[in-house]
């Protein structure tokens, strides 16, 4: 008996429902739709990243601020050492007689 009214109850739910809900209305018309690419960000070179932290840092080298650029550019003092001489061969930079690293940018004047 169960086995005759089970059909039969499923066809009465059936019959009294709008219809089968059409699905996905609300999803965009390409799902897969993509988004502009994130931009990558730029890598920079250990003489760029002493500039920058050199600039960001009063525009000079000094004993006072040298941990800071250090840190900042990401380098050790043993690139420091090496960067300098390069640097100022190529007129981005100034070397004092008391130490003191100057950049030549125009962040700097």
């Amino acid at each position: 008996m169960k086995r005759i009214l089970t059909p039969l109850a499923l066809i009465g739910v059936t019959a009294c429902s709008p219809g089968i809900p059409s699905l996905g209305n609300n999803m965009p018309a390409d799902p897969m739709e993509q988004s502009a690419p994130t931009p990558q960000p730029t890598l920079l070179t250990a003489k760029e990243r002493l500039v920058r932290g050199i600039e960001d840092n009063g525009c000079a080298l000094t004993t006072e601020n040298v941990s800071d650029v250090l840190t900042d550019a990401t380098i050790s003092q043993q690139e420091l050492l090496s960067l300098t001489p390069q640097l100022e061969a190529e007129g981005r930079v100034e070397v004092s007689g008391s130490g003191a690293i100057r950049v030549l940018s125009d962040r700097c004047i």
